[in-house]
């Protein structure tokens, strides 16, 4: 059984998804959750703080995603499951990827959200960088050496750009758009 403060989550990922964070509200959270609006305000103390906590669920699921990346010796094939998984999580949470996004739009424009935003995002880029320090330099068929956390930002942020083009246009990431990702990241490298 879905405890209460998954309803809430739940059906705060389907109001922002459709709205703003400035449209939505905490009336419509709780009739489309069946939980009484206090009870939003005891686990959660405001709606940016509903919104944090779903973002903060965002992250913490591409971390699970990505964190269990074998780590071979073959570091095409590391790449490779890296968007494998990425992938993956984008395709079954593309809710929660609309959510994100569009936090982002509405966080950037308003002093007192920016913060917040900045503070959650801080803890995705930690992870990030410790996740790219764990995989290790990526070396290029020319020998040039990038640092993991360098290509991990850059791997990320191509996957994720993309991902929302695709989304905003109405498209379905397909096995092949997948396949065509893993051929960009790993063509370069040594083997």
């Amino acid at each position: 059984m879905i405890d209460k403060k998954q309803k809430i989550l739940e059906a705060a990922k389907k109001i922002f998804a459709e709205k703003s964070y400035f449209e939505a509200t905490l009336e419509e959270i709780s009739n489309s959750s069946g939980v009484k609006k206090s009870t939003i305000y005891y686990y959660f103390s405001s709606k940016l703080d509903l919104m944090v906590g779903l973002i903060e669920q965002v992250i913490l699921q591409a971390m699970e995603k990505v964190k269990d990346v074998p780590h071979t010796k073959n570091q095409k094939e590391r790449v490779a499951a890296i968007i494998e998984n990425l992938f993956n999580f984008i395709m079954e949470e593309r809710e929660l990827m609309t959510v994100f996004q569009r936090a982002g739009y509405d966080f950037l424009h308003h002093h007192n959200t920016l913060e917040r935003f900045k503070k959650v995002m801080d803890k995705f880029q930690i992870f990030r960088d410790n996740f790219g320090n764990k995989i290790g330099d990526i070396v290029t068929v020319n020998g040039y050496i990038i640092p993991g956390k360098d290509f991990m930002r850059v791997l990320t942020s191509s996957i994720w750009g993309y991902c929302m083009d695709e989304s905003k246009e109405g498209k379905i990431i397909t096995e092949d758009k997948k396949e065509m990702f893993q051929e960009i990241f790993t063509a370069f490298l040594r083997e």
